[in-house]
Protein backbone atom coordinates (compact mmCIF):
# COMPACT_ATOMS: atom_id res chain seq x y z
CA UNK A 1 0.00 0.00 0.00
CA UNK A 2 2.96 2.59 0.99
CA UNK A 3 4.32 2.00 -2.59
CA UNK A 4 1.22 2.85 -4.01
CA UNK A 5 1.01 5.85 -2.37
CA UNK A 6 4.55 6.53 -3.64
CA UNK A 7 3.99 5.45 -6.83
CA UNK A 8 0.72 7.98 -7.23
CA UNK A 9 2.36 11.09 -5.64
CA UNK A 10 5.30 10.42 -8.27
CA UNK A 11 2.47 10.38 -10.58
CA UNK A 12 0.97 13.01 -9.67
CA UNK A 13 3.62 15.44 -9.39
CA UNK A 14 5.25 14.71 -12.52
CA UNK A 15 2.06 15.11 -14.57
CA UNK A 16 1.55 18.97 -12.60
CA UNK A 17 5.41 19.39 -13.69
CA UNK A 18 4.34 18.28 -17.43
CA UNK A 19 1.64 20.88 -17.69
CA UNK A 20 3.48 23.33 -15.91
CA UNK A 21 6.19 23.59 -18.33
CA UNK A 22 3.64 24.44 -21.15
CA UNK A 23 2.29 27.79 -19.59
CA UNK A 24 3.61 30.94 -19.78
CA UNK A 25 4.68 31.19 -15.96
CA UNK A 26 5.75 34.79 -16.62
CA UNK A 27 4.47 37.50 -14.30
CA UNK A 28 4.91 40.39 -17.05
CA UNK A 29 2.51 41.26 -19.67
CA UNK A 30 2.22 43.75 -22.39
CA UNK A 31 0.20 46.72 -21.30
CA UNK A 32 1.45 46.39 -18.03
CA UNK A 33 2.53 49.25 -15.86
CA UNK A 34 4.77 48.03 -13.62
CA UNK A 35 6.35 50.61 -11.14
CA UNK A 36 9.45 47.80 -10.39
CA UNK A 37 10.30 47.96 -14.15
CA UNK A 38 9.81 51.98 -14.72
CA UNK A 39 6.98 52.02 -16.55
CA UNK A 40 4.16 50.46 -19.10
CA UNK A 41 5.38 46.94 -20.81
CA UNK A 42 5.24 47.58 -24.54
CA UNK A 43 7.55 44.63 -25.69
CA UNK A 44 8.47 41.18 -24.11
CA UNK A 45 10.97 38.45 -25.67
CA UNK A 46 10.41 35.11 -26.21
CA UNK A 47 10.90 34.17 -22.38
CA UNK A 48 8.61 36.97 -21.26
CA UNK A 49 11.25 37.80 -18.09
CA UNK A 50 12.70 40.56 -20.77
CA UNK A 51 11.49 43.58 -22.84
CA UNK A 52 11.01 46.86 -22.91
CA UNK A 53 8.73 49.91 -21.06
CA UNK A 54 8.03 53.31 -21.73
CA UNK A 55 8.10 56.02 -19.57
CA UNK A 56 3.91 56.59 -18.46
CA UNK A 57 3.76 60.31 -19.77
CA UNK A 58 5.67 61.86 -22.80
CA UNK A 59 9.15 63.67 -21.51
CA UNK A 60 8.36 66.45 -24.18
CA UNK A 61 5.18 67.79 -25.74
CA UNK A 62 8.00 69.52 -28.79
CA UNK A 63 11.00 68.86 -28.68
CA UNK A 64 13.46 69.27 -31.57
CA UNK A 65 15.37 66.06 -32.76
CA UNK A 66 18.51 67.52 -32.92
CA UNK A 67 20.38 70.62 -30.74
CA UNK A 68 21.12 73.41 -34.11
CA UNK A 69 23.45 70.97 -35.91
CA UNK A 70 22.47 69.04 -39.03
CA UNK A 71 24.93 66.12 -38.59
CA UNK A 72 24.76 62.58 -39.79
CA UNK A 73 25.02 60.57 -36.30
CA UNK A 74 24.99 57.51 -37.95
CA UNK A 75 21.71 56.20 -36.05
CA UNK A 76 20.28 54.22 -38.75
CA UNK A 77 19.67 51.29 -36.61
CA UNK A 78 15.73 50.65 -36.50
CA UNK A 79 15.53 46.90 -35.06
CA UNK A 80 14.40 46.37 -31.15
CA UNK A 81 17.64 47.08 -28.85
CA UNK A 82 18.87 49.72 -31.24
CA UNK A 83 17.57 52.54 -29.22
CA UNK A 84 19.99 52.97 -26.54
CA UNK A 85 22.89 52.44 -28.31
CA UNK A 86 21.29 55.18 -31.30
CA UNK A 87 20.95 57.87 -28.04
CA UNK A 88 24.47 57.54 -27.21
CA UNK A 89 25.71 58.45 -30.52
CA UNK A 90 23.14 61.23 -30.89
CA UNK A 91 24.63 62.42 -27.85
CA UNK A 92 27.88 62.30 -28.35
CA UNK A 93 27.23 64.20 -32.08
CA UNK A 94 25.02 67.16 -30.35
CA UNK A 95 26.30 67.51 -27.18
CA UNK A 96 24.49 68.07 -23.86
CA UNK A 97 22.02 70.71 -24.81
CA UNK A 98 18.05 70.12 -24.76
CA UNK A 99 16.94 68.22 -27.45
CA UNK A 100 14.86 64.78 -27.69
CA UNK A 101 17.91 62.40 -27.09
CA UNK A 102 18.86 64.49 -24.51
CA UNK A 103 15.48 64.34 -22.47
CA UNK A 104 15.51 60.66 -22.62
CA UNK A 105 19.09 60.21 -21.19
CA UNK A 106 18.67 62.65 -18.55
CA UNK A 107 15.49 61.27 -17.20
CA UNK A 108 15.38 60.08 -13.53
CA UNK A 109 11.73 58.16 -13.05
CA UNK A 110 10.79 55.39 -10.99
CA UNK A 111 14.25 54.84 -9.90
CA UNK A 112 15.61 54.13 -13.11
CA UNK A 113 18.33 56.59 -14.82
CA UNK A 114 19.02 54.30 -18.33
CA UNK A 115 15.92 55.68 -20.70
CA UNK A 116 16.85 56.29 -24.06
CA UNK A 117 14.79 57.57 -26.88
CA UNK A 118 13.60 54.69 -28.97
CA UNK A 119 14.68 53.28 -32.01
CA UNK A 120 12.16 53.17 -35.00
CA UNK A 121 11.17 49.73 -34.38
CA UNK A 122 11.04 50.02 -30.62
CA UNK A 123 8.62 53.13 -31.31
CA UNK A 124 6.38 50.99 -33.97
CA UNK A 125 5.75 48.57 -31.09
CA UNK A 126 4.56 51.15 -29.00
CA UNK A 127 2.11 52.25 -31.18
CA UNK A 128 0.73 48.75 -32.00
CA UNK A 129 1.11 47.27 -28.81
CA UNK A 130 0.16 49.64 -26.07
CA UNK A 131 -1.08 52.67 -28.15
CA UNK A 132 -4.12 53.51 -30.57
CA UNK A 133 -2.94 50.34 -32.75
CA UNK A 134 -3.05 48.45 -30.14
CA UNK A 135 -6.04 45.46 -29.96
CA UNK A 136 -8.10 45.58 -26.69
CA UNK A 137 -7.62 45.67 -23.59
CA UNK A 138 -4.25 47.60 -24.13
CA UNK A 139 -5.48 50.12 -26.76
CA UNK A 140 -4.41 53.59 -25.80
CA UNK A 141 -3.38 52.21 -22.01
CA UNK A 142 0.48 53.95 -22.94
CA UNK A 143 -1.63 57.87 -22.70
CA UNK A 144 0.06 58.53 -25.91
CA UNK A 145 -1.16 61.83 -27.33
CA UNK A 146 -2.72 62.11 -30.72
CA UNK A 147 0.68 63.52 -32.15
CA UNK A 148 3.80 63.04 -33.87
CA UNK A 149 7.10 61.16 -31.72
CA UNK A 150 10.48 60.86 -32.61
CA UNK A 151 12.50 57.83 -33.19
CA UNK A 152 16.54 57.70 -32.08
CA UNK A 153 16.73 56.41 -36.03
CA UNK A 154 17.60 58.98 -38.71
CA UNK A 155 17.49 58.92 -42.42
CA UNK A 156 20.45 61.38 -43.17
CA UNK A 157 22.17 64.69 -42.45
CA UNK A 158 18.57 66.27 -42.37
CA UNK A 159 16.24 64.05 -41.49
CA UNK A 160 15.25 61.33 -38.58
CA UNK A 161 12.20 58.95 -38.18
CA UNK A 162 8.92 60.10 -36.24
CA UNK A 163 5.67 57.67 -36.04
CA UNK A 164 2.41 59.92 -35.92
CA UNK A 165 0.39 58.19 -32.74
CA UNK A 166 -2.82 59.17 -34.45
CA UNK A 167 -3.17 56.35 -37.21
CA UNK A 168 0.69 55.19 -37.08
CA UNK A 169 2.53 56.81 -40.22
CA UNK A 170 6.06 55.92 -40.16
CA UNK A 171 7.84 59.18 -41.63
CA UNK A 172 10.76 61.15 -42.08
CA UNK A 173 10.64 64.77 -40.50
CA UNK A 174 13.50 67.37 -40.91
CA UNK A 175 15.51 67.52 -37.38
CA UNK A 176 14.66 70.67 -36.01
CA UNK A 177 10.83 70.30 -36.45
CA UNK A 178 9.10 69.42 -33.40
CA UNK A 179 8.37 66.10 -31.97
CA UNK A 180 6.82 64.49 -28.40
CA UNK A 181 9.69 62.53 -27.08
CA UNK A 182 8.80 59.50 -25.08
CA UNK A 183 11.54 57.50 -23.22
CA UNK A 184 11.94 53.93 -22.82
CA UNK A 185 14.36 51.52 -21.04
CA UNK A 186 15.30 47.53 -21.19
CA UNK A 187 14.64 45.46 -18.31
Amino acid sequence: MKKQHILFAFLLFATFNFFAQGKDTSKYHIGQNVSELGGIIFYLDATGKHGLVCAPQDQSTGSQWHYGAFTNTKTFDSIVGSGKANTEKIIISQGIKPYAAQLCYDLKLNGFSDWYLPSKKELSLMFTNIGRGAKSPNKEVGNFASDFYWSSTELDLNFAWAQYFLEGNIFTDLKNHSCRVRAVRSF
